[in-house]
């Protein structure tokens, strides 16, 4: 059953409007969390608020999350790929360094004292 909240002590419910007059707050009983709503979108689903209690945290996540702030959206999810994308290449470079050092000691040494010295790689 979800409960739409209309007054709260903090009156997010009201400030909420503030940012996008077609914003609502219903509280979900079977999952026991707060939902975000727009009643201008054919599907009214926003969010689901990721804290136990209404706050400011919610109206500064509705403002981060509004239409109107795609820009800078596009631009944090570009900058956090690029992030991504760096710290792989260097796990993989460093990786592949490992290898290559590997195999260059394996094959420098005589194979014998690998044997001999009972040498775990993970080549075996």
């Amino acid at each position: 059953m979800k409960i739409k909240i209309d007054d709260d002590v903090f009156e997010i419910a009201k400030r909420i409007k503030e940012i996008d007059d077609g914003y609502y707050i219903v509280f979900d009983t079977k999952k026991e969390v707060y939902e975000l709503h727009n009643s201008k979108q054919v599907y009214s689903y926003c969010l689901t608020v990721p804290y136990a209690n209404l706050d400011s945290r919610l109206l500064d996540m509705a403002l981060y999350t509004n239409i109107s702030n795609i820009d800078n959206i596009i631009k944090d999810i570009d900058n956090n790929n690029a992030s991504i994308e760096r710290n792989t290449a260097i796990q993989v470079k460093d990786y592949t360094n490992f290898m290559v050092k590997e195999i260059y000691d394996f094959c420098n040494n005589s194979s014998k004292q690998y044997i001999n010295d009972n040498f775990k790689n993970m080549w075996r």
